[in-house]
């Protein structure tokens, strides 16, 4: 008979496999590699994982690195601030990210009072926030990439060059970092261009590089290479095209070179990106002016003045000139005018001086070019319109005087453009470069000799007048 109780075979557990954290080391490597495309890859690659804290790291990241590029930064600020949460450190650090102040052409300004108010405090706030990032757990890169950022936008102490130098010292060799360091503005251009030139020489789509690089070649004063500046400028812009600091470079660099199709185009790529960007704004006006598009450059100053806060002067005084060279000499005066409560220089009381002119009341005008050449003896063509208004009223020895100085300022001003000249030929740059620039200095030569011939004229004209004038006349 078989038993009630029946046994029945156990069951045996099997141990389950250790869930496998995810990786994290791909990600990290990209974060320290620290290209712009490295850190949305470590980004999106945190996020599908789940890693919050190198999630967070990449999105700040990148926040200051769209800000350090001129780029519309909310994006990644948005997603790091999501990803802080309440987390107070990150908070913290996220604060540190505010007081970094935008690319000095971005065109994100803010009332003198307030910005000066933020910089303060901020300054206040460096030695708390540096105690901060070294007591922090965040990875060593990302503290010291914000650390560094700290110390050469941030501090404006009078040790900050003693600071800058002390904290570059002391970084890893790590791309992010050494690109950081590459970037300071406190550093020599040479250091920073050689750092920067081996980041790129390591790692080619470190093209973030290409930007500051561009700027550095123009402000190496012991050899500029504009062209090679406007390559890195067209490079980066294309790699970044939401940056309105890189549109700006190129649009001021064709200036420059009075290249003004091509700098009109480049400030109206700027003002797609930022309507109200002010410097875009007068670029754009200047460029039409030289342009001789008269209507559309006074709609151009129009919307400057209209934003009521920057270049007005230089806004109003633009406008003037269209207006006088659309023969609507009346609004000319009033923008002349009002052009004078905002700046005073020589080129002012010289447009007003030709304002009058046209008017025409030679008397005052006759005041306006005298004011211009007191101002600057070097007003070559203030002094020669001074002896053209003093003809017209008959003021013959005082206008001989005035056209004997315009003829003196202008061979001065030959003999300057041609020892300009010399110079650039035996100087450093490019042979386009140097092409460029002596072909400028020609061009003032020749505007320089035709005015000056007319000054001579004009004043023996003047001489031959006077000297029949004081013959007797005869019985």
């Amino acid at each position: 008979m078989a038993s009630a109780f029946c046994s029945h075979p156990k069951t045996i557990a099997t141990p389950s496999a250790p869930i496998q954290p995810p990786a994290t080391r791909d990600i990290e490597a990209l974060i320290e590699r620290g290209c712009y495309r490295c850190l949305t890859q470590a980004l999106d690659l945190a996020k599908r994982r789940g890693l919050s804290a190198l999630a967070f790291e990449a999105a700040t990241l990148l926040t200051l690195r769209a800000n350090e590029l001129g780029m519309p930064r909310e994006l990644w600020l948005t997603q790091a601030r999501d990803l802080a949460g309440d987390d107070p450190i990150r908070t913290l650090y996220l604060d540190m990210v505010a007081a970094v102040p935008p690319d000095s052409m971005s065109g994100q300004r803010d009332d003198l009072l307030v910005e000066t108010q933020a910089r303060n405090r901020a300054q206040s706030m460096l030695p708390t926030w540096r105690d901060a990032l070294h007591a922090g757990t965040s990875s060593s890169a990302f503290r010291t990439y914000l650390e560094l950022t700290l110390v050469c936008q941030v501090d404006t102490s009078r040790e900050r060059i003693e600071h800058i130098d002390k904290a570059v010292a002391a970084i890893p060799d790590v791309p992010l970092l050494r690109y950081r360091a590459g970037i300071c503005n406190g550093r020599f251009t040479r250091d920073n261009i050689a750092s920067l030139t081996a980041i790129q020489a390591a790692d080619a789509e470190f093209v973030d590089a290409d930007f500051p690089m561009g700027r550095y070649l123009l402000a190496n004063t012991d050899d500029a290479n504009q062209e090679e500046a406007l390559r890195r400028f067209q490079s980066a812009a294309a790699a970044f095209p939401t940056s309105v600091s890189i549109a700006l470079s190129i649009g001021n660099l064709y200036q420059s070179w009075e290249e003004w199709e091509s700098a009109l185009t480049a400030f109206d790529t700027t003002l797609v990106l930022m309507p109200t960007h002010p410097d875009a704004q007068l670029g754009r006006t200047i460029s039409l002016s030289q342009l001789a598009r008269h209507q559309e450059a006074i709609d151009a100053a129009t919307k400057l003045i209209d934003g009521g806060r920057w270049h007005l002067g230089q806004a109003f005084y633009w406008r003037a000139w269209n207006y006088y060279n659309l023969n609507e000499n009346d609004l000319a005066r009033a923008d002349a005018d009002r052009t004078r409560t905002l700046m005073v220089n020589t080129a002012v009381f010289l447009l007003s001086g030709l304002i009058e002119w046209k008017a025409p009341r030679r008397p005052s005008a006759e005041k306006e070019f005298e004011q211009s050449v007191a101002m600057d003896f070097g007003q070559c063509l203030g002094a020669l319109y001074l002896g053209g208004v003093r003809t017209e009223l008959s003021k013959d020895v005082e206008a001989i005087a005035a056209l004997q100085q315009s003829r003196q300022c202008y061979d001065l001003s030959i003999a300057v453009h041609r020892a300009a000249i010399d110079k650039i030929n035996n100087g450093p740059g490019t042979p386009a470069s140097k092409a460029r620039g002596v072909a400028r200095e020609e061009r003032l030569i020749a505007d320089a000799e035709r005015r000056r011939e007319q000054a001579i004229k004009t004043s023996e004209a003047l001489k031959q007048r006077l000297a029949k004038s004081s013959v007797p006349a005869s019985r």
